[in-house]
């Protein structure tokens, strides 16, 4: 029988623009790293941007044998994973007085798929690797806010290992995939497209839109997903952002300002997964945008159910 073993994987410390490297064990079965931000910083009229000390990580990595990239997301799109799943990010402790400040906020990178039938199924086995590797990619101050000066932080890292299990004889390894792409809206249109790869099967896209920085429900009105002629999805934003609230147990509808959520595995089941492996070439999300004054940006965070060809346990 497996039983769940906890250890303390790293810490890496903040220098702005550059990256920190902690290498992860590599004995089990890992079902999430916990990650805890400590920033010591100072403020002066301070004026926090949507996600505050999230942005002093531009990306976070999780990369095996150095080529194989699981994880390129942003720790923002890492506190989304939580909001949607329990209804509310996890502990935050973010100060916002004038004066020398410690802030702490925490966050997971999940490996086993959140709220699925069979969250295993996507569990990854770092015994498979030569290496395992967390990589940071460190922003700066001006990231977080104004009126913010960064004296010092650390992210520190731990895992949720299961010890002693193993997958059924002739399932494939899998992999919970994440990753995200950006574009700018440069002025309003009905039909602003962004080409997403197929051959892929999506758990679910979720779609941040901003303003200088701050997350903004009025910049998407409307959102369609397509290949070709079939469309997959048609909804107006805030009847989207709606659903959202109520099938995810929102707590704090303000929460999901600027954010929709287009969930393929209401389920639970990968069987609903939209699977553009097969039938189809093209797809394509179209927005319904409105240009804000400011720079607009639109974030398209993937999550993507990666099966390999290899078994983990031969029959």
């Amino acid at each position: 029988m497996a039983r769940i073993f906890k250890r303390k994987e790293g810490l890496a410390t903040f220098t702005a623009s550059t990256q920190s490297r902690i290498p992860l064990s590599r004995n089990y079965h890992v079902q999430q790293l916990l990650c805890r931000l400590v920033v010591n910083h100072t403020n002066d009229g301070a004026v926090f941007k949507s996600e505050h000390f999230a942005n002093l990580i531009n990306s976070i990595q999780i990369v095996a044998n150095g080529n194989r990239t699981i994880k390129h997301i942003d720790v923002k799109k890492l506190v989304y994973n939580s909001l949607y799943s329990a209804g509310k990010a996890m502990t935050n402790d973010v100060k916002t007085a004038d004066g020398a400040q410690t802030s702490v906020i925490y966050f997971t990178i999940d490996f086993s798929m959140r709220n699925m039938a069979r969250p295993a199924d996507t569990i990854e086995n770092s015994a498979l690797y030569q290496t395992f590797d967390m990589l940071i990619d460190w922003a700066g101050a001006s990231n977080v806010g104004s009126g913010i000066t960064v004296d010092s932080a650390t992210i520190s890292v731990s895992s949720n290992q299961l010890i002693g299990y193993a997958r059924n004889p002739g399932e494939r390894i899998a992999h919970n995939v994440e990753t995200q792409l950006v574009e700018e809206v440069m002025s309003s249109t009905t039909e602003f497209q962004i080409k997403l790869p197929t051959q892929k099967a999506y758990r679910n896209l979720l779609i941040a839109s901003t303003v200088d920085g701050n997350r903004n429900s009025s910049l998407i009105k409307g959102i369609k997903l397509k290949s070709g002629t079939t469309v997959f999805a048609e909804w107006d934003a805030e009847d989207l952002r709606a659903l959202n609230v109520d099938r995810h147990a929102i707590r704090d509808e303000n929460d999901v300002n600027g954010l929709l959520l287009l969930d393929f595995a209401e389920r639970g089941r990968i069987s609903d997964l939209l699977d553009t492996r097969v039938n189809f070439n093209t797809l394509e999300l179209v927005l319904d945008v409105e240009k804000q004054d400011g720079v607009n940006k639109v974030t398209v965070y993937q999550d993507v159910f990666d099966v390999e060809s290899a078994v983990e346990v031969k029959a």
